[in-house]
């Protein structure tokens, strides 16, 4: 019994379901073809008729119960259906439910490597900590749309890249003799660290010459991600800084 009781239980939701609803459907309607069949046995005493084989009995009991008959029939017809599309329904079901345990597997798998990756490329830049970062915010700008499966860049990562190139392409315009209002390190310090936080990324206020290896290692750090997960040619490269 308990065997019995943990396949049913082991069953999905909408199985159990369909299966007792199909058999509330053919219970009520057998159920009611019978009552009909014997109500129009008695009503008609048909039960007194000897008993008899040949075709024209046959026929002539048929016809009697010919709408018990129909109402059976009708009851198996709305149950076929039933069953059918019951069974297409938990077909659907399941299949959106597998694709949606499939897309979150693959979401947690490339998170995770995206997570070792980005902590050894960290390790390598002396000038940079984990605590300058928040991975998982960053990846979900590159990737807002991996808890669905798919790992295209999105178009606010490739807008913030773009951005962060126009701080850079002004900063060089800055540097050049002559340039009014010329070039300030610490202006250029806060563009950069206000624009980066908005993908997770910290940086601090340094002294002019920390800041520009820090800086450097920083987008040589944001370039090895962009080469390593992204598609070539869907993001554009990082302008190389002429204001050392």
């Amino acid at each position: 019994m308990s065997k019995f009781k943990n396949i049913i239980l082991n069953q999905p939701l909408g199985l159990i379901v369909l299966v007792i609803a199909l058999a509330f459907i053919l219970l009520f309607g057998i159920g009611l073809a019978l009552i009909s069949g014997f109500a129009t046995i008695k009503h008609a005493g048909l039960y007194l008729d000897p008993i008899c084989f040949n075709a024209d009995c046959v026929e002539r009991l048929v016809g009697k119960l010919q709408p018990s008959l129909n109402i059976a029939r009708a009851t198996l017809d709305v149950g076929v259906a039933f069953a059918t599309m019951g069974g297409i329904l938990i077909a659907l079901l399941s299949y959106i439910n597998s694709s949606s345990n499939a897309a979150l597997t693959n979401h947690i798998e490339h998170l995770k490597i995206f997570l070792d990756y980005a902590e050894s490329e960290v390790e390598k830049h002396d000038r940079l900590l984990s605590a300058n970062f928040d991975v998982i915010f960053l990846y979900g700008k590159i990737f807002d749309q991996s808890r669905l499966g798919k790992t295209t860049v999105s178009d606010d990562y490739r807008i913030f890249l773009v951005d962060l190139n126009k701080i850079l392409e002004e900063s060089n315009e800055r540097c050049t003799v002559g340039t009014p209002g010329g070039f300030s390190y610490k202006d250029h310090q806060r563009r950069v660290r206000d624009h980066l936080v908005s993908a997770g990324i910290t940086i601090y206020l340094a002294p002019r010459n920390d800041y520009f290896e820090m800086e450097k290692q920083m987008f040589s750090f944001l370039s090895r991600i962009n080469q390593s997960f992204c598609p070539f040619g869907t993001l554009p490269n990082i302008v190389l800084p002429s204001y050392y």
